[in-house]
């Protein structure tokens, strides 16, 4: 073989050994590399919720029921903090189980509750429930994920556990201002990023971009309740201070 062949081969398999080493070694140290801002799954998006399938009634039932949520939740004070008169009209989005609007309508038996919710199966549980606890001021209502229509304007939109599964939030929140009386309130209770509770962490939302969201939508900060331990608990009112 010609010596100026072989020594050629030789240099040709050299390089083809250190290109592939080099790849390997690059490839390593980006799987090993935290994620940068461009492809960080964290990143605050203000226009996809969280879509999660609850038509398994029974399944969420036990989990939104468990007494254990009660330690955390704390259902009595936090609506004692949310200030209900006892003729106010509520709408409860994202009601579920019912776990707070079948509590309200209880304890103010003279207030009408909109209980809300995509799913019909929670509709039906939520129906049966309000019958057999003879709750005749509690009106479950099946809604849409784009935008919500109550037979009246209310004096105090609930939103618990929820803001991070709905799509679009700016303009959701922006047009469900219609719903709200003059002196209407928007209390949104949603999940720390910290919390050992609630959705993958990803997934969550920061109090300071929902704050940010919900001036986007045209609304202020009217109030913060300290009460929660793995919740924020934020009171908002429609405000001209709309972000440009």
């Amino acid at each position: 073989m010609n010596p100026i062949h072989t020594a050629n081969r030789i240099v040709l398999s050299l390089l083809a050994l250190l290109i592939d080493g080099c790849t390997t070694a690059q490839t390593q140290r980006a799987e090993a590399a935290p994620p940068t801002a461009t492809d960080d799954h964290h990143s605050h998006d203000k226009k996809h919720g969280y879509h999660h399938n609850f038509s398994d009634t029974e399944k969420w039932i036990k989990k939104f029921e468990d007494p254990a949520r009660d330690k955390w939740q704390q259902p009595d004070k936090t609506i004692e903090a949310l200030d209900i008169h006892a003729d106010d009209k509520i709408l409860d989005i994202g009601a579920g189980t019912g776990y707070f609007s079948l509590r309200i309508a209880k304890a103010y038996p003279q207030a009408k509750i909109y209980a809300a919710d995509v799913e019909p199966n929670m509709i039906q549980y939520l129906r049966r429930e309000g019958k057999k606890r003879s709750l005749a001021n509690h009106f479950p209502l099946k809604v849409s994920g784009k935008k919500i229509k109550v037979p009246v304007k209310v004096n105090l939109i609930l939103v618990v556990d929820t803001y991070h599964h709905i799509d679009d939030r700016i303009a959701y929140f922006s047009a469900l201002q219609k719903q709200l009386l003059s002196n209407g309130r928007l209390a949104i209770i949603d999940f720390t990023p910290e919390s050992p509770e609630g959705p993958p962490p990803e997934h969550r939302i920061s109090k300071t971009n929902l704050e940010q969201e919900m001036n986007e939508a045209g609304y202020k900060l009217d109030k913060e309740i300290t009460l929660l331990p793995y919740q924020y608990f934020l009171i908002f009112r429609p405000g001209t201070d709309r972000a440009k």
